[in-house]
């Protein structure tokens, strides 16, 4: 019922030819990536985490959907944004702190933690069903921009 009366909302304020113009089979895609960047404007840029301060930091360029493993390593350390196993347990133990917002919606890398055994392979953190887990990355993949790495403040 609720999306109902939203719909009916949206249809309210943005008059009936813009509203048929938005669900129009025809602007599919480009209501997608409407929507995307809504999301991605609206999620925080920065927590705080059990007293530690971050900047939450995207690696992507310009019109960049993805990039390489190695790039997007590289792009961590020029933003400082090259965490470790330290921070990493520091986010797991504190992770009722990590702003409700972006659960589901991005997973930290930490792109100086990496599988003992298997340099290729990076700790990431990500929302699981009830709350955030740890998983491992493969540098040989492409990187989108649901992925965040993050810089700590200086206190």
């Amino acid at each position: 019922m609720d999306t109902l009366r939203s719909t009916a909302h949206l249809q309210r304020e943005l008059g009936d030819e813009l509203f048929a113009t938005l669900i129009s089979s025809d602007n599919t895609a480009a209501v997608k990536q409407f929507a995307e960047e809504l999301l991605k404007s609206g999620l925080p840029t920065a927590m705080t985490i059990g007293g530690r301060a971050y900047d939450i930091l995207g690696f992507l360029q310009e019109d960049e959907q993805s990039v390489k493993g190695d790039v997007m390593v590289g792009r961590a350390k020029e933003l400082k944004a090259h965490q470790g196993k330290e921070e990493r347990e520091h986010l797991l133990k504190h992770q009722g702190d990590i702003p409700a917002a972006l659960r589901g919606k991005v997973a930290f890398v930490f792109t100086d933690d990496r599988r003992p055994g298997d340099p290729e392979l990076v700790y990431c953190v990500c929302w699981g069903v009830d709350r955030w887990v740890e998983c491992w990355g493969w540098l040989g993949l492409d990187w989108c921009g649901n992925y965040r790495v993050l810089r700590r403040k200086s206190a």
